[in-house]
């Protein structure tokens, strides 16, 4: 299971978990209902969520697109940024990603993106539904010990 989709499930895990503990808890003790009606709606909302997103990871119903970020402009006056990034095989794609996606230009990604109902509607929409991103550093050690050892040899 790759790291981003880990940390989605934990984190949809944990957040569910701790919003069901602590308002039943906080509920129960003060006789809120409402509170605690609402800390069971949320906690099986994303129980449903975990849940579904564990079977398309254990379905690996997920596309993995690897390359660097080649630009990144973020909007102005919006909550969005434009992407542009070129895969391994040298297809350029552009996306529109939110301001909180932080991808560093001329950096090597692996984006984790959703497949829908369609073959390649996933990565070719301007908007994907992006499940996970991870910097790939191998790349960047190798070519700084690749400089490195050239500089000494000279």
């Amino acid at each position: 299971m790759p790291k981003p989709l880990f940390s989605k499930l934990v984190a949809i895990a944990a957040i569910g978990f701790l919003c069901l503990l602590g308002g039943s808890v906080y509920g129960l003790s003060t006789g809120d209902h409402i509170l605690l009606m609402l800390s069971i709606l949320i906690g099986a909302c994303s129980l449903i969520r975990f849940l579904l997103l564990l079977r398309d990871i254990r379905s690996e119903s997920y596309y993995v697109l690897s390359g660097i970020c080649v630009k990144r402009e973020p909007s102005l006056f919006k909550k969005s940024q434009q992407i542009t990034f070129k895969s391994d095989e040298g297809k350029e794609y552009h996306f529109t990603f939110e301001k909180s996606i932080k991808l560093l230009e001329g950096h090597r990604y692996k984006l984790y993106f959703r497949k829908k109902s369609n073959s390649t509607e996933a990565i070719d929409s301007p908007m994907p539904d992006l499940l996970g991103f991870e910097e790939i550093m191998e790349y960047a050690t190798k070519a700084v010990n690749s400089q490195s050892g050239r500089m000494r040899k000279q």
